[in-house]
């Protein structure tokens, strides 16, 4: 794996969803929290084996995260772990999840101290916090050190940019993904978040060098949130996109 002091993990977290959430139905907090718990307790571990140099958890609700918190007692990594708990729900439900989710991210690159402390090299992932990445080592092993933005698109059956994991230079965040949440709302757009993203990375400056494909098909557990079905229900999908990914790479399904 790449030298851990160049790799960040940003936790994105809506415990308490507003009223009137869109496309949502796993709005109960008591099973998000567990959600995000036990995703928690995935991802630790990377940091404790100095596999990822840093951790950071935000939740835009302003909910109690010290059971979250209390994972961590045992282990002597304070230091690489950061905990971030603010009100950034202040939209109507209008605007989207997507909006709300990168409202956040601006908030963590301002906010957070590791992100601060870290080279502007260093490479900050983003995963939806609730969803454990099976395949987060391979996945940031095989990242492109060229990258900027490196994400995982796909053209069949639309456009789309699978907005769950997400990784970018530290550097390059001001000028290619800031405020990038104003440019998603599904109330001005008429579509959702990830196509209009996709569009937006697909237009950007030339200057900078986006990998639009991950040399690892991300293999997802959890819970959605849009309609409550579980990733591990669809292994079938997954082996088909990953023995697709092997023979005729150049489709993105």
């Amino acid at each position: 794996m790449k030298n851990a002091s160049s790799n960040l993990l940003i936790l994105t977290a809506t415990i308490t969803p507003p009223v009137g959430a869109i496309k949502l139905s796993r709005t109960d907090p008591k099973l998000r929290l567990d959600d995000y718990i036990q995703a928690f307790k995935f991802y630790l571990p990377f940091v404790i084996e100095g596999k990822i140099s840093g951790l950071i958890f935000a939740d835009n609700s302003a909910s109690d995260i010290s059971e979250i918190q209390k994972i961590c007692q045992a282990y002597n990594i304070n230091e690489k772990i950061e905990f971030i708990s603010f009100e950034g729900l202040d939209y109507p439900p209008e605007y989207g999840r997507g909006y709300g989710e990168f409202k956040l991210i601006d908030y963590v690159m301002q906010h957070s101290k590791l992100i601060a402390q870290a080279s502007p090299d260093a490479y900050i992932w983003k995963i939806t916090g609730r969803y454990i990445l099976k395949n987060l080592g391979e996945i940031v092993f095989t990242r492109p050190a060229k990258a900027d933005i490196y994400c995982h698109c796909r053209n069949i059956p639309i456009p789309w940019l699978d907005l769950f994991v997400l990784s970018w230079k530290k550097k390059v965040y001001n000028k290619t993904l800031k405020n990038i949440c104003e440019k998603i709302r599904e109330d001005q757009i008429n579509t959702s978040s990830e196509i209009a993203f996709r569009s937006i990375l697909d237009n950007l400056d030339t200057q900078f060098s986006i990998t639009k494909r991950f040399r690892k098909v991300p293999d997802l557990q959890g819970i959605r949130g849009s309609d409550s079905q579980g990733y591990q229900e669809m292994k079938l999908k997954l082996l088909v996109r990953k023995v697709l990914n092997i023979l005729v790479p150049w489709l993105w399904i």
